[in-house]
């Protein structure tokens, strides 16, 4: 006779738990930290500081280029954005990359993007030929 009573007892809060993990943080909200290195490994990497100013890193041979540019993150919304702005040269100059990101790993994301003058560019899907995957480096 107790043990029903237990089990009357668990199913409920377990049920509560179950449906309070979204927001709680620990369904699959796709708001991960962006602070750190990111590296596609095929000559690019983003560095990105909690304060909203990033570092572009493009590698030309043995040159790399470093261009400074400001960036806006929003893993609230489906897929996530990840706009790269503040561009003072190049032929970004002007310009926003409007981008969608989605979380791989822990230590890795999808990224597309197209330059334009509105978020009407963003890409709404993940091509596969403008879709770069970023890695997590150590530092």
């Amino acid at each position: 006779m107790q043990q029903n009573s237990v089990h009357l007892l668990v199913a409920p809060a377990a049920m509560v738990v179950l449906l309070c993990l979204p927001l709680l943080g620990c369904g699959d909200s796709g708001c991960q930290s962006l602070s750190g290195k990111w590296s596609n490994r095929e000559g690019q990497a983003f560095y990105f500081k909690p304060d909203g100013k990033a570092l572009w890193l493009v590698r030309f041979g043995s040159q790399v280029d470093t261009i400074a540019m400001e960036y806006r993150y929003d893993c609230q919304k489906t897929p996530v954005e990840l706009d790269l702005s503040g561009f003072n040269s190049g032929p970004l100059e002007g310009k926003t990359l409007f981008g969608i990101l989605e979380w791989v790993s822990d230590t890795s994301f999808r990224f597309d993007a197209e330059a334009g003058p509105g978020p009407e560019v963003r890409p709404a899907t993940f091509e596969s030929e403008e879709t770069q995957k970023f890695f997590q480096e150590k530092e």
